[in-house]
């Protein structure tokens, strides 16, 4: 089994403070994790309008960060050797996180947003040969029929909107156990998990339903109870529990067809043959 994506989230669970998001840095790679996310707004206020959340302001204003922190984020990343994402959520804020990042990840509030999607396109990536930067669009709150509207308006106009991966989501924080449908990873439809439930064996459990691409919130010990992320984050520790047990997984489901395994080796001479 191919090794899954691992994106640890750090959301605004940094509560504004740079040396906080650096850290961050430093626990997502010591985690395991491939990539350390973080969020970003030029303006929290046209971002609640943009929403009609006039009363999540507050936490928007948690993820207006000063512009020029980004460049010092992918940075650190770069010095890590731990990949630099930004989700952004205004159509003027895309093309000031492209030059910074290796893909696009889109939130389930905005996926719909199918104009928000073609401002993601035209970036070319190098490492992804000549086509342009995918995006990793979440599906929380989103029904069958409106994936498949995004799906048929790429086939449509294929120049017209970025590569889409999409992760199921349940766009509640945290996320009720019982409305997980992990099932769903079971199909073509969806490349993996946007995790919000704050558990360290879920990720686990996504991998083994076929998820190859996990998303998953974290925080530092420090972070205030307060912050709006705090309650389906997981902990330095949990985070690096839930690694473990994703890495687990993929080597319980291994790779290859059936045959005499390495351990089974010396016992294979006293099989009884017909």
């Amino acid at each position: 089994m191919s090794q899954t994506l691992v994106v640890a989230e750090a959301g605004s669970c940094h509560d504004g403070k740079l040396d906080a998001m650096g850290e961050m840095i430093r626990i997502a790679k010591d985690a395991g994790a491939d990539v350390c996310k973080f969020q970003w707004t030029s303006s929290p206020e046209r971002l609640a309008a943009r929403r009609h959340a006039e009363e999540y302001l507050w936490a928007y204003r948690t993820i207006a960060f000063p512009r020029d922190w980004l460049t010092d984020l992918k940075n650190q990343c770069d010095a890590a050797d731990i990949e630099f994402m930004c989700t952004v959520y205004l159509p003027e804020d895309v093309p000031l996180i492209a030059p910074l990042v290796q893909r696009f990840k889109v939130a389930s509030f905005e996926a719909l947003d199918l104009e928000f999607l073609r401002a993601h396109a035209g970036y070319a990536h190098a490492t992804l040969g000549h086509h342009e930067k995918e995006a990793i669009v979440s599906t929380g709150m989103l029904t069958e029929p409106e994936i498949t509207l995004i799906r048929n308006e790429k086939y449509a106009s294929p120049s017209r909107l970025p590569p889409i991966r999409f992760l199921h989501c349940v766009a509640a924080y945290p996320a009720p156990l019982n409305e997980l449908n992990l099932h769903h990873l079971r199909t073509r439809e969806y490349a993996g998990f946007s995790d919000h439930t704050g558990f360290a064996w879920t990720g686990a459990l996504a991998v083994a339903a076929g998820a190859s691409i996990l998303e998953v919130h974290f925080r530092l010990d420090s972070t205030s109870p307060q912050n709006p992320d705090y309650g389906h984050s997981l902990g330095p520790a949990q985070l690096k529990e839930y690694i473990a047990n994703v890495r687990l997984t993929e080597a319980a489901f291994g790779g290859g067809g059936k045959g005499v395994t390495p351990s089974e080796e010396r016992w294979a001479k006293y099989r009884v043959r017909a």
